[in-house]
């Protein structure tokens, strides 16, 4: 369906039906953790995907032809000429739209981004979302483990198979025999952060329900990604 309005420019709706509500039955298995493993790496850098925010302000007509995406929300498919989007370059083809003159409209569908582009002045504010790819030198993350066998480890790899890589005592007892087994369904794997909380990734849905009586710096080993230096100790 393709819409012209005023001199907004081109716009493109898909037409994409609104997916089915997720079924709330529980999976055993905790969903994997977020890892940020490079998209590439050379001898010196690793290089990786990333989303920025970006800000403009454009003049109408903007030239942009938008879709809808599915799970809601808009990104631009296409640059028009005479637009200003085009003339500025400040826009980019993939970009996705967050907020028009300050309202939100990361979940919002096709017919209510248009509607405020129609009613927005002249000047028109865009925060967008990015995605781009940014180069980091390339690091090989140090694991220190009070009482075990301290090394290396390889980025982005699950904590829990670091400590087991590592020949270090991560299960005790009988936990050795009825632990999940990496499936975050038990707390047989915590672990004391001492240092580099910030160099795992974030709290996952499992961790933050199993670990919420634990002070905030143990972590389920199984479902934190090492991205970075970290310093630990098996309770």
């Amino acid at each position: 369906q393709m819409a012209v309005v005023g001199l907004l420019g081109l716009l493109l709706a898909s037409g994409l039906a609104p997916q089915s509500p997720p079924s709330r039955i529980r999976d055993r298995r905790a969903p994997a953790p977020l890892a940020c493993t490079p998209i590439k790496s050379d001898d010196k850098y690793d290089y990786y995907r990333r989303s920025r925010e970006v800000s403009v302000s454009l003049a109408k007509p903007l030239g942009t032809a938008l879709e809808e995406v599915s799970g809601g929300g808009v990104k631009v498919v296409e640059l028009v000429e005479g637009g200003s989007a085009m003339e500025t370059g400040l826009v980019k083809v993939g970009d996705r739209l967050r907020s028009v003159c300050g309202t939100d409209v990361s979940g919002s569908d096709f017919d209510s981004v248009m509607g405020l582009l129609g009613d927005a002045p002249a000047e028109v504010e865009l925060q967008l979302l990015r995605n781009v790819i940014v180069r980091e030198e390339k690091v090989i993350p140090f694991l220190e483990i009070e009482g075990g066998n301290s090394g290396p480890a390889e980025r982005g790899a699950v904590l829990r198979s670091a400590v087991l890589a590592s020949q270090s005592e991560l299960y005790r007892g009988m936990a050795k025999v009825t632990n999940c087994g990496g499936a975050g369904q038990c707390l047989s794997c915590q672990v004391e952060v001492l240092e580099g909380m910030e160099n795992l990734s974030p709290f996952t849905d499992a961790e933050k329900r199993m670990l919420k009586k634990k002070p905030d710096n143990y972590r389920l080993a199984c479902q934190a990604i090492v991205n970075g230096d970290v310093k630990l100790r098996v309770p």
